[in-house]
Order: C-alpha cells, then structure tokens, then sequence
C-alpha cells in the first residue's frame, strides 16, 4: 500500500473515506486497490507498458473508488466524495512539483514557463498533446487536444472524473501565479471534460 499512496495522499484519503465510510475505511479501500487490477487490464494501456501505462494505474485507483462509491452511495454523492479526495491531492501534487524548482525568487514568464516546462517531464501534461497559440512575457495561451485523463476515464466509464482535474488547475495556478488571471476565454467549461474539442489555457499578466 505504501508503494502506491505517499503520506500526503494517505491522510486526505483516510480523512475523507473515514468520515464517509467509518470504521471500516481500510477495508473499503484494500477491496479498491485489489479491484483496480481488474479495471485497468481491461484497458488499452494494458497491453503498452511504459510511462504512460503507469501513470493510468495511478488513475485506475480513483476510478475504482469511484465506483465502489457509486455501489454504496449512489452516483451523485460518490462524486461529492470522490472530489473531496481528488481536488486536494492534486492540488498537492501541483505544489510538489512547484517549490521543487525553487521559483520563489523569481517572477513573471519566466517562471511560470519553467513551471510548465518541468511538469512536461514529470507531471500528467507530458502525456497530453498541446499547442501554444500565444506566448510572450505578458501572455501565455495554450490549448489541450488530447487529455490523458479524458481518454481514461471515458474508456473506464467515468468521463465525469475529468473534470475534478480541471479543478484542480483553477484553484493551483492563481494561488501558485498570483502574478497571472487565469480562465479559458470567458468560461471554466471550455475544457474537453465537458464536451468541448479543446482545453483553453491563459495566463495574462495583471497590470
């Protein structure tokens, strides 16, 4: 269990799955992490081992506690839950990878660039596809035309957890680049998690 949740993700998930399940919480969540197999070696990346394959793992997790919430609870509460466990940790992770540049002396483009830059390497944007529309040392406007988390949850059944992780990028980045307004030209839906071709991405430097 351990190799597969840091101390950081254990405390949210224990916090939140405590107050909704009870006492018997760990059981709840070994019967998950036991179904998980299951669920992931019905799909595509199952069969193409890599970086990719394993970074899906990591979100079969979710989907298999998803979807023993949906058993207990029904689907409307289980997602209620399910983002009370998503939003936190990948807001964490975010942070993570942020002060583990060490941007704190630094401002402006230049960092926020160097933030994107690392989570190209290392986060879930290096298994996306996208393309910069405008880039200078006031904007940054890039779209998302293929979403690893979208194409994972669909395939598992539950596209509606996509959108726990476009929650996750409004509240990291205005906190993270206070700097920077963050939206997606006039709407938080114009994401592919709710239907759209593209995820619209601008950072615009305040006056």
């Amino acid at each position: 269990m351990k190799r597969t949740i840091n101390r950081g993700k254990s405390t949210i998930i224990k916090s939140v799955l405590r107050q909704e399940i009870g006492r018997t919480w760990p059981l709840f969540l070994l019967s998950c992490l036991l179904k998980r197999k299951g669920l992931f070696s019905n799909t595509r990346w199952a069969k193409n081992p890599g970086a990719e394959a394993a970074f899906a793992k990591r979100l079969a997790l979710i989907a298999s506690v998803y979807r023993a919430l949906i058993e207990k609870s029904g689907r409307e509460k289980a997602f209620s839950i399910i983002k009370e466990i998503v939003v936190p940790v990948g807001c964490n992770e975010q942070w993570t990878h942020f002060h583990s540049l060490g941007l704190s002396q630094e401002q402006g483009m230049g960092r926020l660039m160097k933030f994107h830059n690392l989570m190209d390497r290392k986060g879930a944007p290096q298994f996306n596809t996208r393309d910069y529309i405008k880039r200078n040392d006031t904007t940054c406007h890039f779209i998302i035309t293929r979403c690893v988390f979208n194409d994972f949850f669909t395939e598992v059944g539950f596209p509606e957890l996509t959108k726990l992780f476009c929650e996750v990028d409004t509240e990291f980045f205005p906190n993270a680049f206070p700097e920077f307004s963050f939206h997606r030209d006039g709407s938080w839906e114009n994401t592919i998690a709710y239907g759209k071709d593209q995820c619209e991405f601008i950072f615009e430097k305040k006056e």
